[in-house]
């Protein structure tokens, strides 16, 4: 990372994080067995004011970017020295990937000297190189970036860090304040947050929030996936299904991923991390399942030289497509009623062979599931031998091939463990015809559905605190009284030697240090004085309030709202797939609390996209409460 050095005395500390024990100080923390080695970067005078407005921040980074134009006064007005920064190298780390953009124009456009570059993850990478070089040698002096940049960057000559944003961590700060004064000179950290940053971070921190209900649908899936596989072990491979427990290594499933999304309405992110969860191995809780990473799993083939059935004789791979496979071009396929579209293929229901196309040459389309497909061969098969098999015979001109690439065709692959197989299985249930919004959970998976909510929630919480004890750090280092900064680093134009500044840290990089150290010994910036109790008017507490239950006339506007929301959300598509989550059935309460807080709270979601109801006049109408009270008051 970009606070890493080979000098131990420069290293500040990415939590969680394990240090090697040959770095050896008096002044280590040790924690739960983590040693963390001594942060404190005396070099690097921190900064923070916390600001109301973004045009009250724009005046002041401009102020510390010029030139000075009159040296022999200070500005009495401002509350940064101005200038400060008007020389060497900075890197301006702001919030989103559009912001770097509009500050790069708005210091060009003021004439801010030594030239100006912007990075972001959003562009192409033959553009991010070109900026990334010239700032490295010096062809710009300012480079405007989301927190993409910095990784694996050593230039030691950084004089400045400018945050335009609330960090979301005090250990996302440290790492990108390291980046700067590496070759030891002095340099400096200003940050440069706005009050209202404090509620978007606190509402982001509970976008990964997820109800049982959720849960509950994502694993439905699974158990139907499960159940779908048992179907297709032939009876020749001497497997009682019916029995207690099956004595099965393994079984390989694919898991839709749109589908599950939209039907659980979590992130993919988050599916993703239920599974891994799943696949952690200890003592107490035994891997479930092994997650392979995602394929394209729907296929479609096309016959060139014989049917299907013929070249089952010869290959077994078609003998598999049989079993799983559909065929898409015969009288199976009906036209769904469009006949708007003159050149769509009506299978045998007629059309030229101009409208026919390939088809009309053909000797059959068959769509199928890969992993399907592979379980079908045989119970060694894996998805990488369909794969070559179905290349093989593309080359031998016998079919033609197409993978659905696009994010309906994506699947994550697991391979469910014995373990996983007894407890996702439907016991009694294989070869039914048990309707799917009928079934449930069992017991054992409803005890690891709220095992998951705890470990959610968990680490819901300590999102939140990071968030807090960052803007209390700043808050507080803000309200601390001391010189301006660049007041105490001596005459910029006296060459670039130590020599000539002073030794003693600032007031506020005291206080910062303390804080810092508070915050990785106990979790908490708080102070254990009598100076704790002088918290400033606007900090994390106070900005963020609980919604006033017992405020009927704001819980009466609260219920007006709720109802206009639900005539929209009982109106989503995704209200109408068979297995899935609904805000108008009452046995997803637990979801639909969730769904309206979070759409009241402005967070979005699969099903509530910010782009689709950023326009919404219920958008974040109660983003300035907790997120957790307004849930409750849902």
């Amino acid at each position: 990372g970009g606070f890493l050095d080979s000098d131990s005395s420069l290293q500040t500390p990415e939590a969680p994080i394990q240090v090697s024990t040959a770095f050896n100080d008096d002044n280590d923390l040790s924690i739960d067995g983590v040693r963390i080695l001594n942060c404190d970067r005396d070099n690097i005078d921190v900064f923070s004011l916390v600001l109301e407005s973004n045009d009250e921040r724009r005046y002041l980074l401009h102020k510390i970017l010029s030139e000075k134009k009159d040296k022999t006064e200070r500005s009495k007005r401002l509350p940064i020295e101005e200038g400060c920064l008007s020389k060497g190298s900075v890197i301006i780390y702001v919030w989103r990937q559009k912001d770097t953009e509009i500050v790069a124009e708005q210091l060009n456009g003021a004439g801010i000297r030594g030239g100006v570059v912007c990075y972001h993850g959003g562009m192409d990478s033959n553009a991010r190189s070109r900026a990334q070089s010239k700032f490295m040698r010096g062809k710009a002096r300012i480079c405007v970036a989301t927190v993409a940049f910095g990784l694996g960057i050593n230039k030691p000559d950084i004089e400045g860090i400018i945050h335009l944003c609330l960090p979301p961590s005090p250990e996302h700060y440290l790492q990108e304040i390291g980046r700067a004064g590496r070759d030891g000179r002095k340099a400096k950290a200003i940050a440069l947050p706005i009050v209202d940053e404090l509620v978007s971070r606190h509402s982001l921190a509970h976008s990964d929030r997820l109800s049982s209900n959720q849960l509950e649908i994502v694993f439905l899936t699974l158990q139907t996936l499960v159940a779908e596989a048992l179907g297709d072990i032939p009876p020749e491979a001497g497997i009682d299904l019916n029995a207690e427990r099956l004595f099965l290594d393994d079984l390989h499933v694919a898991l839709p991923v749109m589908k599950t999304v939209n039907a659980s309405d979590c992130k993919e992110e988050s599916i993703e991390t239920i599974f891994s969860l799943l696949e952690e191995d200890n003592p107490s809780d035994p891997s479930l399942l092994s997650v392979e990473g995602y394929l394209p799993d729907a296929a479609t083939v096309t016959l060139k030289r014989r049917s299907l059935d013929k070249l089952a004789k010869m290959e077994q791979i078609a003998q598999s497509i049989s079993k799983c496979g559909t065929r898409v071009d015969g009288q199976n396929e009906q036209s769904n009623g469009d006949s708007s579209n003159p050149n769509k293929y009506e299978g045998n229901f007629g059309g030229t062979a101009m409208q026919k196309g390939f088809y009309a040459y053909s000797f059959g389309t068959y769509k199928f599931s890969v992993v399907r497909c592979a379980r079908c061969m045989g119970p060694n098969t894996e998805p990488r031998h369909v794969y070559a098999a179905l290349r093989r015979l593309q080359g031998n001109g016998e079919l033609e091939l197409a993978l659905d690439t696009t994010s309906n065709g994506r699947a994550m692959h697991l391979r469910m463990k014995q373990d996983g197989i007894h407890l996702f299985r439907k016991k009694g249930a294989v070869n039914s015809c048990q309707d799917p919004e009928e079934s449930r959970v069992n017991d054992d998976l409803r005890d690891i559905v709220t095992k998951l909510s705890k470990q959610f929630a968990a680490k819901e919480k300590v999102t939140v605190g990071k968030v807090e004890s960052m803007f209390e750090i700043m808050q507080r280092v803000s309200c601390r009284k001391g010189v301006e900064v660049g007041a105490d680093m001596g005459d910029e134009d006296n060459g670039s030697s130590n020599m000539g500044l002073r030794d003693e840290k600032s007031p506020r990089l005291v206080l910062f240090q303390k804080l810092v150290q508070n915050y990785f010994r106990d979790g908490s910036v708080a102070e254990r004085t009598t100076a704790s109790t002088h918290v400033a008017a606007n900090a994390a507490s106070n900005v963020i309030k609980d919604f006033p239950i017992q405020n009927m006339r704001l819980l009466t506007c609260l219920s007006s709202d709720i109802s206009i929301l639900m005539q929209s959300l009982v109106l989503r598509r995704q209200e109408q797939m068979p297995m899935a989550v609904r805000v108008k059935e009452r046995k997803f309460a637990d979801y639909r609390d969730l769904c309206l807080a979070k759409i009241l709270h402005s967070i979005d979601t699969p099903r509530a996209p910010i782009l689709d109801w950023y326009n919404q006049v219920l958008w974040g109408k109660y983003r300035s409460y907790s997120f957790s009270s307004v849930v409750k008051a849902v």
